[in-house]
């Protein structure tokens, strides 16, 4: 997050200037931003060598949800002043914003130098350079954080779900008995809980993991909204039930033409980063991660009515200016892995006929329980209870069944078991089928630096392995809830 977010207004050795600044100051405190941001205009022509104004509008940029625009005038105020640690510290989180992960570390590193104090940067440091695969250095900053009486808990579960390994014998007597204290928060002692499940789990203690995974999951669930099953289920019916095979010929043929996305839909912990990272070892190609610009550009409602097919085109021009204001830099190709698409498919076909859709599917039982190990950083609210696991998994594979009963052939599965079972022949056909030609490096996607910001960034930088295969079967009798609230998708599984 950004910091010191209140305009600057000290004095700038002029008394006008001064009355100016606290006047923008008063218009900014009150919420008269457009007031704000004129006056700050103003004060800028007035006094261009003094970047206090400039820093100001940066903030107001950033409260307007203008991260582009923040970034230029807060690289204008380090460049002049290297050494202004909140406009550093902002100048990180836009950049994390906008998905440029490298700047974002490089501008809190140097803001964290300058306030070795300072929490959120540090945290926030913490937090780029994993995504970076920058592990190492990430636990350490967590290590630091851990000094800190009221960061430990918060900085120990970090650095367990970072590398369980990293967790020694003392972390894990400490964590144990911190997760049962009822004087923490719940968020603290469920982070806590699902820290423990991986240490314990890379000891080879497994049911005391899936206890502790259990746990916390029971009191994540108990936090939450109680709605969030049914606004799931009234949107894959909805979607069911809106684009039918009359709805799509009659907004047929006015889509972009470019050929550059990939969509990648499914599930999580289906092996969807891994197959995102695969492709980014490919030259040409640009993997944006979960880039969520979809979901938010269709928030209102699909197009309708007789101007509907003009407007499809036009939400496509908006989805691709927006990757690239997210950093898109012109690749020949570019991967969105925002999952929730999976909801979009038929509106994706209409926007980019061309463009090729990746379904990634995994056996359904390791996908709920690879869930059920989780704590997402934010939202999956259907996700924290085995059975509501099993009952969004059907919500989700019937959506996909009427992808392939509308349109039939469109989507292309790539199943998790055959890319782990022979990783060169799977990376070859996910290569035919994105058109994409055979690249060695892609063999070796794992080397490749890239940032990933997903609940799998550590496993996608290991070479292909089978070890998370089957992995339910040690735990059948306790996943039976799952099981059985999957209905068909559980009966797929042969219980031997």
């Amino acid at each position: 997050m950004a910091r010191d977010r209140q305009p600057l207004k000290q004095s700038l050795g002029s008394d006008a200037l001064a009355r100016g600044l606290d006047a923008a100051a008063a218009h900014f405190a009150a919420g008269r931003l457009s007031a704000a941001a004129g006056a700050y205009r103003r004060l800028e022509r007035q006094a261009p060598g003094d970047l206090r104004a400039t820093y100001s509008l940066a903030v107001i940029d950033i409260r307007l949800g203008e991260p582009a625009r923040a970034r230029r005038r807060l690289e204008q105020v380090v460049g002049a002043t290297p050494d202004h640690a909140p406009a550093l510290h902002n100048l990180g989180a836009v950049c994390q914003q906008l998905g440029d992960w490298p700047a974002a570390a490089q501008a809190y590193g140097r803001a964290a130098e300058l306030r070795p104090e300072a929490v959120e940067t540090r945290r926030a440091l913490a937090t780029a350079l994993a995504i970076l695969g920058r592990t190492d250095e990430a636990i350490a900053q967590h290590r630091i954080l851990a000094r800190t009486p009221a960061e430990r808990w918060a900085a120990l579960t970090r650095i367990a779900l970072l590398d369980p390994g990293a967790i020694d014998d003392d972390d894990l007597a400490a964590m144990g008995p911190a997760a049962d204290d009822p004087r923490l928060d719940a968020q603290t002692r469920t982070g806590l809980l699902f820290a423990l499940g991986e240490a314990l789990d890379a000891r080879g203690q497994g049911d005391a993991a899936f206890d502790a995974y259990a746990a916390g999951n029971r009191l994540k669930h108990a936090t939450l909204a109680p709605h969030a099953a049914e606004a799931s289920a009234v949107a894959a019916r909805h979607v069911r039930e809106t684009v039918t095979p009359g709805w799509l010929a009659a907004h047929q043929g006015r889509g972009a033409g470019t050929v550059a996305p990939i969509f990648i839909v499914g599930f999580p912990r289906s092996g969807s980063t891994l197959i995102e990272q695969i492709l980014a070892g490919h030259s040409g190609v640009q993997a944006m991660g979960e880039t969520g610009l979809l979901p938010r550009l269709v928030a209102g409602g699909y197009p309708q009515g007789p101007k509907g097919s003009a407007a499809i085109h036009a939400l496509a021009d908006r989805y691709l200016a927006a990757l690239r204001e997210r950093g898109w830099d012109g690749a020949s190709r570019v991967v969105d892995k925002t999952l929730e698409n999976h909801l979009h498919v038929g509106l994706i076909h209409l926007m980019f006929p061309k463009a090729v859709i990746l379904h990634s599917l995994r056996d359904p039982v390791d996908t709920g329980f690879a869930c059920f190990r989780q704590l997402f950083a934010d939202g999956n609210e259907t996700l924290y209870d085995l059975a509501e696991i099993g009952a969004e998994y059907r919500r989700y594979r019937d959506v996909m069944a009427h992808w392939d009963a509308v349109l039939p052939g469109r989507v292309v599965e790539v199943r998790y078991e055959a890319l782990v079972a022979d990783p060169e022949a799977g990376i070859r056909a996910l290569g035919a089928a994105t058109g994409l030609p055979w690249d060695p490096a892609a063999l070796r996607f794992f080397e490749r630096e890239r940032p990933v910001a997903t609940a799998s960034a550590v496993q996608v930088r290991r070479p292909i392995h089978a070890g998370s295969v089957a992995r339910w079967r040690r735990h059948a009798a306790k996943l039976a809830p799952l099981i059985e609230a999957l209905g068909p998708y559980g009966r797929e599984i042969r219980m031997s």
